[in-house]
């Protein structure tokens, strides 16, 4: 059988599938929509039918998932799903297993865009890695020693529910105040809208005909670049509450190589810079100087092959 792997890459507003060989190519690839009230028992056979009638589909040895939430891995169970709600419990491996007809591997999405960034951004050599996904949520993922760490529940890397601020914003799981509640894409949104409903001047409105809903990262990056001062001072602030994060992180955990992804990290030098800045600051001398913060190059298939890589 041709060393083909399926990777799905199960996010709260699309589902990404892809067929990947063994060094991380993309063979052929398909996508379906989510949202964050779908029902998994009209998505989840709507997913096997459409892997099934992917081209590729019989030279695949595995299949790999990446979903958002508390996974228990060895039961391939989705326990819960902040931006998943109706998700939780439900045993997703079981079900794509008989569904697809071979082995399938369950794990958190940011777990498998670590292990794609692992792969890929550092070739398999940062023996001590972190990656931080910055899209609708915010999720982590660790490598120690070369190998995915999972903890004691399998729940290990949830960077992005640590509490930064006890008197915060709510969180979609519950907790108050969430990096996700300052670093997410809603967040930086709701910001945004916010600053400007309270008398900002803005470049933000005229970029969107007036339609504050429709303001996105990307329309911050835009804004940005054009030195629209309430757009630079939100992507500011982000890079300070993820650069405190990360110089925890560096002081915990000694990794050599931080990366960041998702949509968010698109927003490169805007968000980074602080970031790094921040972490200079913060974090022990040392293992801050050896530890490389980096936009990872593979973002836009980095959680999708991640997912493949965890059948390979």
């Amino acid at each position: 059988m041709t060393n083909f792997f399926l990777g799905i890459d199960l996010g709260g507003t699309e589902v990404k599938l892809a067929i990947a060989d063994a060094k991380g190519n993309i063979i052929e690839q398909s996508s379906m929509p989510n949202s964050f009230t779908s029902d998994p028992k009209k998505i989840l056979p709507q997913l096997i039918k459409r892997a099934n009638n992917m081209k590729y589909i019989n030279k695949v040895s595995g299949t790999g998932v990446g979903v958002a939430g508390d996974v228990d891995q060895k039961k391939g169970v989705l326990r819960f799903s902040p931006n998943l709600p109706k998700w939780s419990g439900i045993p997703i491996g079981k079900i794509l297993k008989n569904g697809l007809k071979h082995r399938v591997v369950i794990d958190n999405d940011a777990n498998a865009a670590a292990w794609g960034a692992f792969w890929l951004d550092a070739g398999g050599k940062a023996q001590n890695l972190v990656c931080i996904t910055l899209g609708t949520g915010v999720g982590g993922g660790i490598i120690c020693n070369g190998k995915l760490y999972h903890g004691t529940t399998g729940s290990a890397g949830e960077i992005g529910h640590i509490t930064i601020d006890p008197l915060g914003p709510k969180c979609n799981c519950g907790n108050h105040g969430c990096v996700e509640r300052f670093i997410g894409a809603a967040y930086l949104s709701e910001a945004a809208v916010s600053a400007i409903k309270n008398g900002r001047k803005s470049i933000l409105p005229g970029l969107v005909g007036g339609r504050l809903d429709r303001i996105t990262p990307r329309i911050l990056d835009i804004a940005a670049h054009k030195n629209d001062k309430l757009a630079n001072e939100i992507w500011q602030f982000a890079g300070e509450k993820l650069g405190i994060i990360i110089a925890d992180l560096v002081n915990i955990i000694n990794p050599e190589k931080v990366v960041l992804a998702g949509g968010v990290s698109k927003a490169d030098g805007l968000i980074l810079k602080p970031v790094i800045e921040t972490v200079k600051k913060r974090a022990f001398k040392m293992p801050a100087r050896a530890c490389h913060i980096v936009i990872s190059k593979y973002t836009q298939k980095l959680g999708v092959v991640g997912a493949a890589f965890l059948a390979r």
